[in-house]
């Protein structure tokens, strides 16, 4: 079953499959139902539905994965993710990408379901396999996809990262755009480009202890109560994911290699005349220090500065917080926007929070297959960051769900890595759960 699953992945990573351009990839999981005569479902976003009868007397269950991937390629890459697929890399146990992200995330848990999908020698209940589009970016196929049309009362999400855990449920969240617009002024002081980059990357969610030291916030903390006219800061790639550089653009008369001694720094000497005021750049560096980042309570709210942009004379800023309690996210809310006086808010997106169902009676099925397996339950977490769980339960109340997932590692970045023995780890476990 190896080969197979290898081999599927690598099927899955020809086909470009960036979020809000799924419809090469939605149109694979429609051929492959039609060519097992299999009833399928697809609507106008491509969200995808199939189903698959089965030979056991139990209870219906569907698999649940997203078929986007976040798409980032190094400096010297000329990979265009709308035309080209992966360029997988398999190397013993080991699947990395050439000079761009993997997709592990989710193509793995994909894998998993056209596997499931193509065997026809398998013993499992009626099964479902729903794929939905632009997890990573909107959420807009979760959102949108008619619920109706699922017939099952357990779904399994394959959208988490450790093979030796199931996730029961997960922190809501909240992102804010802030925005600071002010004149820019002459400023006489020698002018710099200076980058810091080679942070650890990722999502902020799975990796959330690393925010407090990424690009952003360590460049803010370095520029802290300086001396300086900032004229622009840019950091970061999406929201979610921890920032790995940030440029900023100033004018001083401080020593900047000695200010930006013992860190991994690009100085470059630049004409600029015109930056923010002294005033505005200590407003502009004093909101991002504001905006706490990794761990930010002791109930394990989390917060993450993923983006900061300077367009013309003004700045903003994408911060996300996380909470499993709806009362501590509206109070981090108001705090931020307080502390953010100088700064306009909006808020760009919410996403509902998944309690724990005690209750689940898939979650005791799994653990229990686990632990015939294994000798030993699987860890229950928390998940950090909106999962498409949540909004799955809050249109459909009563469903009973779990998340779980193979191992992968530094996924959203071109370092992503994930392992061949996890994978099969997992589908047996699923086997094994199907049977039982």
């Amino acid at each position: 079953m190896k080969d197979v699953l290898v081999e599927n992945f690598i099927r899955i990573s020809r086909i470009p499959r960036m979020s809000g351009d799924e419809k090469q990839i939605s149109d694979f999981f429609v051929n492959i139902a039609k060519n097992n005569k299999l009833y399928y479902f697809q609507d106008e976003n491509n969200n995808v539905l199939i189903r698959k009868k089965g030979n056991i007397d139990s209870d219906s269950i569907a698999f649940q994965a997203h078929l986007d991937m976040v798409c980032v390629k190094a400096k010297n890459s000329s990979h265009d993710f709308k035309l080209d697929g992966i360029d997988v890399i398999v190397d013993g146990d080991t699947v990395t990408a050439k000079d761009t992200s993997l997709g592990a995330d989710q193509g793995v848990g994909l894998a998993i379901m056209l596997t499931l999908l193509e065997d026809t020698t398998l013993k499992h209940p009626d099964l479902e396999f729903l794929f939905t589009v632009e997890e990573e970016t909107t959420f807009k196929g979760v959102v949108t996809f008619p619920y109706d049309k699922v017939q099952s009362k357990k779904i399994i999400n394959l959208d988490y990262c450790r093979d030796d855990s199931v996730v029961i449920g997960s922190t809501g969240d909240i992102l804010n755009e802030y925005k600071f617009k002010s004149n820019l002024v002459k400023c006489n002081f020698p002018s710099y480009r200076i980058t810091i980059d080679r942070f650890p990357g990722g999502n902020s969610g799975d990796n959330i202890e690393l925010s407090t030291n990424n690009a952003i916030t360590t460049m803010a903390r370095i520029l802290e109560g300086k001396e300086i006219c900032l004229r622009s800061i840019n950091g970061g790639t999406f929201e979610n994911d921890l920032a790995t550089s940030c440029e900023v653009i100033l004018q001083t008369e401080l020593d900047v290699y000695e200010l930006l001694r013992g860190q991994n720094a690009k100085i470059e000497r630049i004409n600029t005349n015109y930056s923010f005021s002294k005033e505005d750049s200590k407003k502009i560096i004093d909101e991002i220090i504001n905006l706490k980042c990794g761990y930010i309570s002791n109930n394990n709210a989390s917060g993450n500065i993923g983006i900061i942009k300077t367009i013309d004379n003004e700045i903003k800023i994408y911060y996300i917080f996380r909470s499993i309690d709806e009362n501590e996210l509206e109070t981090i809310n108001n705090e931020t926007i307080k502390l953010g006086n100088n700064f306009k808010v909006d808020k760009i997106y919410t996403d509902s929070i998944w309690h724990p169902n005690i209750h689940s009676k898939l979650l005791k099925e799994y653990r229990e297959t686990y632990h015939n397996e294994y000798n030993e339950y699987p860890k229950e977490v928390i998940g950090q960051g909106g999962m498409e769980c949540s909004s799955i339960i809050k249109r459909l109340p009563d469903i009973d769900i779990i998340s779980i997932g193979a191992n992968m590692e530094k996924f959203h970045t071109i370092n992503e890595i994930t392992y061949i023995s996890s994978w099969t780890k997992i589908y047996d476990l699923l086997i094994k759960l199907l049977n039982n």
